[in-house]
């Protein structure tokens, strides 16, 4: 059984809400960035850089050109493209970005974005009969969802990580991570990020990763990241010292994690932005 809805196609991008039980195993490379979001179930993908399962309202971005497969899915799941000229432009209105974005090949988990993907489905579905109103609501989708896109996911963009909708959602997590970025620097073991939490160190592993879709230290390792990236573009500093000074265990683990995020290492990201 397999069947596919095409909520709307325009220059920007397509939105589908798609059920697919079969697996869809070919490789494949599109010219758009792709949000794929799990309404249900598991998805697997697999991309030339590592193996990927979404849980349920968990996403992951493709970038445009990026290999990937779906190897298998267990129930819904929904897709937009974006056309990279459309996410330039709105990008290039909230940053001083001179560089088509990358974002960062990982599994994300989004309050805001879990809302919003919600949303509209719920209106596609109020009003499928109304096609004039649904198309209106659809187009302005699209900003909708590189806002959200660009504020709230990591990227070559990124200057932080902004979690601010935690504050008052969940005080519990916001206080941990709030900890992480003061001292991202610091060695952190599962105890001490328990501690701050005021919960055991099972059950602090668990519920941030149920929160925000991945573990407490691949969270810490991706901050580190993110803060490396400014370093990069302001400064001269070697790469070697760039990942001492953002709290790599070595630059050979930093470089490693770099290029699975991105698919470039620091040093060829440094000469795209001089570009």
């Amino acid at each position: 059984m397999s069947s596919t809805k095409l909520l709307l196609e325009n220059k920007n991008g397509v939105l589908l809400y798609k059920k697919d039980f079969s697996q869809e195993s070919n490789w494949r490379s599109d010219d758009c960035y792709k949000f794929i979001y799990s309404l249900k179930g598991n998805i697997d993908y697999q991309t030339n850089r590592s193996q990927l399962t979404l849980n349920s309202q968990q996403f992951i971005l493709f970038n445009p050109l990026a290999e990937h497969k779906q190897l298998a899915i267990d129930d819904k799941k929904f897709l937009i493209e974006l056309n990279p000229s459309f996410l330039s432009e709105v990008s290039q209105n909230l940053y001083p970005v001179h560089h088509d974005i990358q974002f960062a090949l990982n599994i994300q988990k989004n309050s805001q974005l879990s809302n919003w993907v919600r949303f509209v489905l719920d209106f596609a579905q109020l009003e499928k009969d109304d096609t004039r109103s649904l198309e209106i609501f659809l187009e302005h989708s699209f900003t909708q969802l590189a806002l959200l896109l660009l504020k709230s996911t990591v990227g070559t963009h990124t200057q932080d990580i902004n979690l601010n909708t935690y504050k008052t959602l969940d005080p519990q997590i916001y206080k941990t991570i709030l900890a992480l970025k003061e001292d991202y620097q610091h060695s952190w073991t599962l105890d001490e990020m328990a501690k701050v939490a005021s919960l055991s160190k099972f059950q602090f592993a668990h519920y941030f990763k149920d929160t925000l879709g991945i573990s407490p230290y691949s969270w810490l390792q991706t901050y580190r990241v993110v803060r490396s990236q400014e370093m990069l573009i302001k400064t001269n500093n070697t790469v070697l010292k760039i990942a001492m000074d953002c709290g790599f265990s070595s630059v050979t683990v930093y470089n490693q994690l770099f290029k699975r995020l991105y698919g470039i290492t620091p040093g060829a990201f440094r000469e795209m932005i001089n570009k």
